[in-house]
């Protein structure tokens, strides 16, 4: 049977299609090839799963009947393993004395898109098993010997949780407060707003940063707990420049700026409702910054966890 997500993206591109023929064809064989192949993995495995119209398919393994129904903007926490229908395993993440990681039930709030897609089936406290062809997996896309192109998939998947708005803030600010307690950091103050900051010394050099003026300054970037930077600017001759105050800049360079003298150097922990917002979450956390460099998602800073911000100012005009 047709699947309507493949009826869908190929619709999309009839109009390429008149212009590069082929496409359209190449595209179509693409999910025939999946759908045949995963259809092949079931029928031979004896696995009687249920079809969905957007092409995977699932086994309902523990339900709760009870429980809350997950629907569109919720916020989940979920343990899972993912594996290729081969049995290439590509992340296990199911020792629940662990916390769930976090992901938003919308549009763009997974990759792999069927286990998001599929939060809409559960209810919170049930596992499925998800049978998964590679246009609702990882496509085309490769990472060394870890996932390979076009590869379908079979998840494992809890919907362990879900969260309020105010759970997720409560979760964040946990976590830069266990951060701060472990590596003896002192100094750092909290604002009304939720950013925590410290000034590690100020020249008091000139007249202080107010809203409008433009602030140059060089900076490291972390995920919370992360050595690798997600973004950095280190050359004081090219310093990164913002105009305090615009909507544009992330909160907490607004809220974190404002007062401060050239020459000064802070750090600052940010909630990530301050920083980034809602960003897509991707499974497994390691590929993330290979698809981003590769632009297959729009920001490299994971959802839901807080942001370690080292800066310098110098210059204010």
């Amino acid at each position: 049977m047709r699947k309507v997500l493949g009826f869908m993206v190929a619709l999309a591109t009839l109009t390429l299609g008149a212009c590069f023929p082929g496409l359209e064809s190449d595209l179509e064989k693409a999910i025939e090839r999946d759908d045949r192949l995963l259809q092949e993995y079931l029928d031979r495995n004896n696995i009687q799963a249920t079809e969905t119209p957007l092409g995977y398919y699932y086994l309902k393994e523990v339900a709760a009947s009870t429980s809350k129904q997950i629907v569109n903007n919720d916020i989940l926490g979920v343990y899972y393993e993912i594996r290729t229908i081969d049995g290439q395993l590509i992340e296990s993440y199911l020792d629940e004395s662990k916390d769930p990681k976090i992901f938003k039930h919308t549009e763009d709030g997974l990759v792999p898109k069927a286990m998001n897609f599929a939060s809409g089936l559960a209810k919170e406290g049930e596992m499925f098993t998800l049978y998964v062809p590679s246009y609702l997996g990882y496509q085309d896309y490769s990472y060394q010997q870890l996932i390979l192109p076009n590869s379908n998939l079979e998840i494992r998947i809890k919907y362990a949780k879900v969260y309020s708005e105010e759970e997720i803030k409560a979760l964040e600010e946990e976590m830069i407060l266990n951060y701060i307690e472990e590596n003896e950091l002192t100094g750092f103050e909290r604002t009304e707003e939720g950013i925590y900051i410290k000034i590690v010394n100020t020249s008091n050099e000139g007249a202080p940063a107010e809203k409008g003026d433009i602030v140059g300054f060089t900076f490291t970037l972390n995920q919370l707990g992360e050595s690798q930077p997600i973004a950095e600017g280190t050359n004081p001759a090219n310093p990164t420049q913002i105009s305090l105050g615009n909507e544009s800049n992330l909160d907490f360079l607004n809220l974190s700026m404002e007062g401060l003298t050239n020459n000064t150097d802070f750090e600052v922990f940010a909630p990530s409702h301050l920083a980034f917002g809602i960003s897509t979450q991707v499974f497994p956390f390691q590929i993330r910054r290979d698809l981003f460099q590769k632009a297959y998602i729009p920001q490299i800073a994971r959802p839901f966890e807080p942001l370690y911000f080292k800066a310098k100012i110098v210059d204010i005009r």
